[in-house]
């Protein structure tokens, strides 16, 4: 009896322990929101195929490198409540070129697509993960070694992603790059644009008819710090076809600020600086200095599309953008970045704190929208938005946090504990009511 009731207890506990997830409710057109302040680092957030959270805000790595009882995470946060979700998916991808950093993956415009690539692979393929029901589609693509997702159009719809003849790794300290390739999401096709294979970064503009690619020539690392040199180069814009339109020559300390770098109106690309003169200047380490230094140097500088000679609104210093770079505008006057560098001497300030800050272009006050805590080696990287629910983004109270069903290998754990302890309360059980009765003697 006891192996018996065991077995059924270990049964029930698998069936409920992986039965499928629900689905939430559609959002109804409601504008997308974020908490003033996420959640922190936890083991116990559950998977997005085990429980559909519905379309993402936000999609970043959670922690670096692989210590004790330290793993980084791949999370997605929710568009219509506190909503937190592991991508499993983005995770499992990552081989070991990736030093245990989830795969390269990039959130769709509106928040309804992941796509997850691969930086080594002898037959490259794009993973879409769709958040509100879980599903994955995997869309063979052609190229050499690897595919890295690169921007998506305005509709979400089309992927740019990068390919390289050999296996890539984002370690190695020099620029990764290569042919660049279109996959339609919907249609399951894909094709390499023409070009000489020097693409590092591509962004979509509003419209979604044409694209700025970033050619440069990697020439090593950047002295001392191991640092891949991403400037130079030309921002070719072309049509869906690879066809160029025109040029725009950038400095060589100067690269395109990643698949957000295009204003709505289509007349700016933001492009940063690189520079590591902070680094050499300051003797030792000294953080106030350092960031002092930071305020002063211009990271964020914006080019005039058409190359009119139009003017083009003032640089954002390095202290204020931070070094996840411009993750979207909510306007055409007012970008999204997460500033990752308290105010020199504030003695209330939380070094452990990322802050998503909306910047107007216009040189007024940054305004803070929401704190992501981030300190150790739980760091945030990677660190995207949803561009296309930037206009109407709310910020609300953070609420009760739903981190979904736990993941499986906590699920599959707790199963099994729960047959143990089933089984040995029966045998105890048992034991009890079989023991024979001692006989009484004469009174």
């Amino acid at each position: 009896m006891p192996p018996a009731i065991g077995i059924a207890v270990l049964a029930v506990a698998l069936a409920v322990a992986f039965l499928p997830g629900k689905a939430p409710a559609s959002a109804g057109g409601r504008p997308a929101s974020v908490p003033a302040r996420l959640a922190d680092y936890s083991y116990l957030t559950g998977d997005v195929s085990a429980s559909p959270p519905g379309r993402a805000v936000a999609l970043y790595q959670h922690g670096f490198g692989v210590e004790f009882m330290d793993f980084p995470q791949a999370v997605m946060l929710g568009a219509d409540g506190d909503v937190y979700r592991r991508v499993g998916v983005a995770e499992a991808r990552g081989g070991p070129e990736t030093q245990g950093d989830a795969a390269p993956m990039l959130l769709s415009p509106d928040g309804t697509r992941i796509a997850v690539g691969d930086y080594a692979s002898s037959a490259p393929d794009v993973a879409v993960l769709d958040p509100t029901s879980g599903r994955v589609k995997v869309h063979p693509v052609p190229g050499g070694r690897s595919a890295i997702p690169l921007a998506w159009s305005p509709d979400s719809t089309l992927l740019a992603y990068l390919t390289t003849a050999e296996p890539s790794n984002p370690y190695t300290g020099t620029a990764i790059t290569g042919d660049v390739g279109v996959l339609d999401a919907r249609a399951g096709t894909a094709s390499i644009l023409p070009g000489p294979p020097d693409v590092r970064a591509v962004a979509f503009s509003p419209d979604g008819t044409q694209m700025a690619i970033h050619r440069i020539e990697p020439d090593g690392t950047a002295e001392d710090w191991g640092i891949p040199r991403l400037g130079g180069g030309t921002v070719d814009i072309v049509a869906l076809d690879g066809t160029v339109r025109r040029q725009i020559e950038l400095p060589s300390d100067r690269y395109l600020s990643g698949p957000a770098a295009w204003s709505p109106d289509g007349t700016l690309l933001a492009t940063r600086r690189q520079s590591t003169e902070c680094d050499d200047q300051i003797n030792g380490w000294d953080e106030v200095p350092w960031q002092r230094c930071l305020d002063q140097q211009d990271d964020t500088v914006f080019v005039d599309v058409a190359g009119g000679g139009d003017a083009v609104p003032p640089a954002l210093p390095t202290g204020l953008v931070g070094s996840h770079g411009l993750l979207g505008w909510t306007d055409t006057d007012e970008v999204i970045v997460l500033d990752n560098y308290p105010t020199p001497g504030d003695p209330e300030a939380d070094t452990a704190l990322y802050w998503l800050t909306a910047v107007p272009l216009d040189g007024g006050e940054p305004r803070r929208l929401s704190a992501v805590p981030g300190g150790g080696n739980y760091g945030v990287g990677n660190f995207q938005l949803a561009t296309a629910l930037l206009p109407d983004l709310q910020v609300r109270e953070a609420g009760e946090v739903d981190r979904g069903r736990w993941p499986a290998w906590l699920r599959l754990g707790t199963a099994a504990l729960s047959a143990c302890v089933a089984l040995l309360a029966t045998r105890i059980i048992i034991r009890r009511t079989e023991r024979p009765a001692v006989p009484r003697g004469p009174r």
